[in-house]
């Protein structure tokens, strides 16, 4: 992880996973959304949140075949990577 001089440290996760893994759902919970229609995700999709003193940059990255020869364009620039089971 890069810890930045700053009050605010950033860091970047990337949420991988086969299809209806609950990547978007963990999404949302972390930014304290609704979750009660949730439909499968095309491409990406980006929340911060603000968590003790550090700003979490969460990536959810769709999980469709067409879509995992693409993971590997998320990689860089990456603090965590949390691969999804379910």
């Amino acid at each position: 992880m890069r810890l930045k001089n700053s009050p605010e440290q950033e860091v970047r996760i990337l949420l991988l996973g086969l299809d209806n893994a609950g990547k978007t759902t963990i999404l949302k919970q972390l930014a304290s959304e609704d979750i009660s229609h949730i439909t499968p995700t095309q491409g990406f999709n980006i929340k911060s949140v603000q968590s003790q003193g550090f700003k979490l940059n969460v990536w959810d990255i769709g999980g469709q075949r067409k879509i995992r020869p693409y993971w590997r364009n998320y990689f860089e620039n990456t603090d965590l990577l949390v691969f999804i089971v379910h």
